[in-house]
């Protein structure tokens, strides 16, 4: 009887040493596999921040209509934005927030002034009386 007791003894440790075993293998498994940085989890809202943003501006009617009026279909200029790698969509980005908002005005401006210039050295207005 004692032979069976040491055999039950041992088949029982047996038993609780392979579930502990799968326990800690299934938790292992669980944990993730590597720790994420705040400089990722940072980079990885940026990119997404400015992926938003590119995309809000493609979303804007004027935007889309310059685009379908030099042949780009928007929905692949969508497409191609959400293939960018993270420093071409910051390229962009940045692009896009430092264009300027009124090109074009001040050779405009010039340009006008140019024109009341000749048109008041030719005798036509008074503008410059100085001239």
């Amino acid at each position: 009887m004692q032979l069976t007791l040491s055999k039950m003894a041992s088949i029982g440790m047996l038993a609780t040493a392979l579930l502990a075993g799968v326990m800690m293998q299934s938790a292992a498994l669980a944990a993730p596999s590597t720790m994420v940085t705040t400089q990722q989890l940072v980079q990885e809202t940026r990119v997404d921040q400015q992926r938003a943003h590119v995309s809000a501006f493609l979303d804007r009617a004027e935007v889309q209509s310059l685009l379908e009026a030099r042949g780009v279909d928007v929905a692949d200029a969508q497409a191609r934005i959400a293939s960018l790698t993270a420093s071409e969509l910051a390229t962009l980005a940045a692009q896009i927030d430092t264009l300027p908002a009124g090109e074009g005005a001040l050779e405009t401006l010039i340009f006008v002034l140019v024109v009341f210039m000749l048109l008041d050295i030719a005798g036509v207005t008074d503008i410059f009386p100085g001239l």
